[in-house]
């Protein structure tokens, strides 16, 4: 059985972004580290698929972020609970989606 390699020799970064949001669903501190790495990367970015799982990587950290905060402060009145179990599912499809479509060399 062959092993399908990626053309782009330079994922590895990005591999370990998804890795650490990856290991975020269960603890949260890893996505920050992730959101950092892809920040580092990003800006230096010639290469336009890598450029877009970054921004793929930077933006699931701060939509999963407002989703934390608003989910926080409605376990108030109970609601938080649901918001804050839809942001796990959420980040579980995102990290897996942009990690399968990276490991297929397609877009996010």
């Amino acid at each position: 059985m062959s092993r399908r390699r990626s053309r782009h020799p330079d994922t590895m970064p990005a591999q370990v972004a998804y890795a650490l949001m990856a290991l975020s669903v269960v603890t949260a501190f890893p996505i920050i580290i992730a959101a950092i790495i892809a920040w580092i990367n990003r800006s230096g970015q010639n290469n336009w698929l890598l450029r877009a799982h970054y921004t793929w990587l930077i933006n699931t950290f701060w939509i999963n972020l407002l989703l934390w905060i608003i989910g926080s402060v409605l376990t108030l009145v109970l609601i938080g609970w649901i918001v804050l179990a839809f942001n796990q599912l959420w980040l579980i499809y995102r990290v897996a989606a942009g990690w399968y479509y990276l490991s297929q060399d397609r877009l996010p």
